[in-house]
């Protein structure tokens, strides 16, 4: 590649025009800095998508005033965002890409797969986005509210794990949860908002784990949920310093 020769008249000291072979080069790497910059406006735009998705639609499923399309509509445009502004690897994307297809297969064939798998497929995409989403936000950087947005995101898809994982053991022992009445089984906002109350310490007392098992997983669940908020804290007072200096 050669930067075009100086036309007549002008002085050697004048700065070299740019080929158009150049140019689009140029253009190549503003695209992909776009998807490896650091935490901006997709973090908030993945927030407010998650936010939608768990106190709106979800509930709203539950209670069927929803079509079950709007909810795929909304995983669809999360997954999108995902793959296309998270993962700056290659092989991550492959593997958002892969287990979101998966989930989102058997979300729609009720029946070609179990229902263990179902979930596991769900469990793997939404750990693999976490993960996206925790390097980006604990990594280098200066600190932004898009940031912090980053990490409530983080908050809300660490309760959806631990939901899947709960759903998944009252599938395997039934009475691992209790005050789960037989109607409430099947419906994941019921499963999220156990999560949610385990998570913040909030335990409103209508369900609650009996196995142990399922106590060890709440426990575990809590222990996360007060350490999550001093991890973040100390970690953005540190980039926070980091920065000003």
């Amino acid at each position: 590649m050669k930067l075009a020769a100086p036309e007549a008249g002008e002085s050697s000291d004048s700065p070299p025009k740019l080929t158009p072979s150049l140019r689009v080069i140029g253009g190549a790497q503003r695209r992909r800095q776009l998807f490896a910059r650091e935490p901006e406006w997709q973090f908030s735009l993945m927030l407010v998508l998650e936010v939608i998705f768990v106190f709106g639609a979800m509930p709203m499923l539950s209670a069927s005033k929803a079509d079950r399309g709007i909810l795929m509509l909304l995983q669809l445009i999360l997954a999108g965002t995902a793959i296309a502004l998270l993962a700056k690897s290659t092989w991550l994307r492959l593997a958002l890409t892969i287990s979101f297809g998966l989930s989102l297969i058997v979300r729609v064939g009720h029946g070609l797969m179990p229902q263990t798998l179902t979930i596991f497929t769900i469990f793997a995409y939404n750990l693999l986005v976490t993960n996206a989403m925790s390097r980006a936000v604990f990594g280098a950087g200066p600190v932004t509210y898009h940031r912090i947005a980053g990490a409530v995101f983080i908050y809300l898809n660490i309760a959806l794990l631990f939901a899947l994982a709960y759903d998944e053991l009252t599938r395997a022992l039934p009475d691992a949860l209790s005050g789960l009445s037989d109607a409430m089984r099947g419906y994941p906002s019921e499963m999220i908002h156990f999560s949610f109350t385990t998570l913040t310490g909030i335990g409103d007392g209508s369900v609650l784990p009996h196995s142990p098992l399922a106590r060890s997983l709440a426990d575990l669940e809590t222990v996360v949920g007060h350490l999550f908020p001093a991890i973040l804290l100390a970690r953005l007072v540190g980039l926070h310093v980091s920065e000003a200096r």
